[in-house]
């Protein structure tokens, strides 16, 4: 199936239904000029402001082509990770962000007013790994003894990949040296010898392996749920225009997810092209950032309470986390 007809066949399904607000609803935005007098909401004077990370979200969507048609304005603001990402969600600087299960956590632990609105799951999760230089004595996760590694930053799914491979392997997180750095910083750490293993994910981790010839120590099958979330800026979930385009772009990245499988070529190619990637490293990131879109279910909020769990005996997180509290399971 070509491209153009597969795009259209996607955006066939994402006819949008007209959103409306009930009166109470509307009564309470009060003067927002997307309200229109009956209360429903004129999408035409909305902006979504989304952050994304190394331009994986906008290549997918703009390879998938489910942004056509839509009636608000999307603005994007790109991070090299999940924790500054974080960090401008939290300030209100953007109002949605796709980030992993363990920054997720990290910021709301920190007391962010943020929910998560939906969720995503790894098909392949072999790009978030601990990898080691090319010709590295290392060769278990229990010679890091000793060693000095990145989780790359603080929070994110490479420190709690680290931490849960330490454990697996019984060795106490004090006997590893943990040298938090940038993915740029990390990456030229790795290169000369200044840090012994990265613990990080695509397309770090497709970069490390195919232009420094890194291998990898340990991937996170076993000991992650490959669980990456939509989370959201609570004041925008608050605001009608804003929680109405939110919930159209929820349901448009969904199919982006599935163009995605079933285009996988085209996705690699369209993302190389945005992100400067060389072809062989898009590739390898585009097969595996494979992901399945949803709601928050209850399994989901279970195995994220899990993670969560586990992230407060790793003396991350200083309290415990109700997850379902910090879900809005209104947009599906």
């Amino acid at each position: 199936m070509s491209t153009r007809s597969t795009r259209r066949s996607f955006l066939t399904k994402l006819a949008v239904a007209p959103i409306a607000l009930s009166p109470l609803a509307a009564a309470a935005c009060g003067g927002n000029s997307a309200v229109r007098e009956d209360g429903s909401v004129d999408l035409t004077k909305v902006t979504l402001t989304i952050g994304d990370q190394a331009g994986i979200q906008q290549s997918l969507v703009e390879a998938a082509g489910v942004l056509d048609g839509k009636q608000y304005e999307v603005r994007w603001s790109q991070f090299a990770a999940a924790a500054p990402l974080l960090e401008a969600l939290r300030s209100g600087a953007v109002d949605i962000g796709l980030a992993g299960d363990a920054p997720t956590l990290n910021a709301l632990g920190s007391g962010a007013d943020i929910k998560i609105v939906s969720a995503t799951r790894s098909v392949r999760q072999y790009g978030l790994a601990i990898v080691v230089p090319q010709g590295s004595p290392i060769t278990s996760v229990a010679d890091l003894r000793g060693k000095t590694v990145s989780p790359t930053t603080p929070g994110s799914v490479g420190h709690y990949l680290l931490l849960s491979a330490l454990r697996e392997a019984g060795v106490p997180a004090n006997e590893v040296r943990i040298s938090f750095l940038e993915p740029v910083n990390a990456s030229a750490a790795l290169s000369s010898g200044a840090i012994d293993a990265w613990s990080t994910w695509d397309p770090y981790t497709a970069a490390a392996q195919l232009d420094q010839g890194a291998t990898v120590l340990r991937d996170a099958n076993g000991l992650a749920h490959g669980l990456s979330f939509i989370n959201a800026y609570q004041e925008a979930l608050d605001d009608p225009g804003r929680r109405a385009a939110v919930r159209d772009f929820v349901g448009r990245y969904n199919k982006a997810l599935d163009w995605a499988r079933a285009e996988p070529a085209e996705n690699a190619r369209i993302y190389g092209e945005l992100s400067h990637r060389p072809p062989n490293v898009a590739r390898l990131v585009s097969d595996r950032s494979q992901r399945t879109g949803g709601p928050v279910d209850d399994q989901v909020i279970a195995q994220l309470q899990e993670v969560a769990d586990n992230y407060r005996e790793f003396g991350v997180l200083r309290e415990h986390l109700a997850i379902a509290e910090h879900v809005d399971r209104g947009l599906y």
